[in-house]
């Protein structure tokens, strides 16, 4: 389903994770997900939206036992037709899929916004903040972490994978990433020992000035992720999908070329 789309990578919107205008409140889909325990519509709307730059373009929707196949994993969540349904179901009443159309025995799925507002587009090639975007590498379905991740710890690997989009690093406080993305004290610490434990998040620690501190500092802790999920290895990714598109683009314009061009005259005998 991966090798399909092309370009080892998915795209969400930062408006999965936050949303962008400072003075409203911050919570997205990531928050209402989390709070409500939809572990199961998070994974599969990350899949469908994944698959979705060439499943628009099928005839035919896929089966339920593909969705389930692909997302049933060693220690993972268990599913089957009837979960998948209600997954469905629930997606839908969160508006992050259009209602469901039935082709025989078949059902279409098709994706809405990540903030459940407008119908889905791509995001790429619009810079605005509400198609400002994060990728995340195809590795995280091929080496299995859809499963082996805890609601927790996916929530807070969705949120360093936003943050450091544009940054190689990034810094919160447990106290303040309810005020910041709707997510709990408690979710945010469990998440971040457990990718910790799993070696996909990294910490660093700086001491800076804090003149209202009893000590006068206190420690700022930055967070990354590892591996093929660090801002540098994805952006080498996207550079090479880029370049890969690109050289496609032109062999395609050149094959168009030499069909249009005119057949030489044909010379007149004597």
């Amino acid at each position: 389903m991966t090798k399909l789309a092309g370009r080892g990578y998915s795209q969400f919107r930062n408006i999965l994770v936050q949303l962008p205008d400072e003075d409203k409140p911050r919570a997205s889909t990531l928050s209402s997900m989390v709070t409500g325990r939809r572990h199961r519509e998070l994974l599969l709307y990350m899949l469908l939206v994944t698959c979705w730059s060439w499943l628009s373009k099928q005839d035919q929707p896929l089966p339920a036992g593909a969705w389930t196949r692909a997302l049933t994993a060693q220690g993972g969540l268990t599913w089957s037709p009837s979960t998948l349904s209600r997954a469905w179901r629930h997606l839908e009443e969160l508006g992050l899929i259009e209602k469901r159309e039935r082709e025989d025995r078949l059902v279409r799925v098709t994706p809405r916004r990540e903030d459940a507002q407008e119908a889905y587009t791509a995001p790429g090639g619009r810079d605005d903040r509400w198609n400002m975007y994060f990728t995340i590498p195809d590795a995280f379905w091929h080496d299995e972490w859809f499963a082996k991740l805890s609601m927790p710890a996916l929530a807070v690997f969705l949120v360093v994978a936003k943050e450091t989009s544009y940054q190689d690093e990034c810094w919160f406080t447990y106290s303040r990433m309810d005020a910041w993305y709707g997510l709990k004290a408690r979710t945010v610490q469990t998440g971040v020992k457990e990718l910790r434990d799993l070696g996909l998040l990294a910490t660093r620690e700086e001491t800076i000035s804090a003149p209202l501190s009893a000590t006068g500092k206190t420690t700022q802790v930055y967070y990354t992720l590892t591996g093929e999920f660090n801002r540098p290895s994805r952006l080498t990714m996207q550079k090479k999908a880029q370049a890969e598109l690109k050289a496609r683009e032109k062999k395609a314009s050149t094959k168009s070329k030499v069909k249009m061009k005119p057949a030489a005259p044909r010379s007149k005998k004597n």
